[in-house]
């Protein structure tokens, strides 16, 4: 008994697959469908539903490619943007953040002069399990008689 792997490749391509593999947005796709730049593609019977086949997959790609289109009209493409990846910052680090920014801002105001660092190791000696349900006003007068001490 012989085991043959089965070389399974996709047959049909939904217009967001193509938009994906051209590197273009819907509506940019539709643009040049349009003006006959790519193919049109196939339809479902039953659900209407565009799609494409393997042959003209590889006419989209190749149009793309060479930038001349199936109606034989020239397209000047941009390259593709390259997405910036930015690290991801929580949203409660910034809350957090946030929060120290205005305690520092508010003690500065009251005469007594701190960093934003100050008043975060403070917080967190003050309040190790965090400050959630505590009225401001509260933590305000605790950093305070805190940091009057430490200085």
């Amino acid at each position: 008994m012989s085991t043959k792997k089965l070389s399974i490749s996709k047959q049909i391509f939904s217009v967001t697959e193509i938009c994906k593999m051209l590197q273009l947005s819907r509506s940019r796709y539709y643009q040049l469908l349009e003006l006959g730049f790519f193919p049109k593609p196939l339809h479902d019977e039953r659900s209407k539903r565009p799609y494409y086949d393997l042959k003209l997959q590889q006419k989209c790609l190749e149009a793309r490619q060479s930038g001349v289109g199936v109606d034989g009209s020239f397209m000047l493409f941009y390259s593709p943007r390259k997405k910036e990846t930015k690290p991801r910052v929580s949203k409660t680090v910034k809350l957090t953040d946030l929060m120290c920014h205005e305690f520092t801002e508010t003690l500065n105001s009251m005469g007594l002069i701190c960093t934003g660092k100050e008043v975060s190791s403070a917080l967190s000696e003050i309040y190790p399990d965090g400050t959630e349900g505590q009225d401001q006003g509260v933590i305000i007068r605790e950093l305070y008689r805190h940091l009057k001490q430490m200085k």
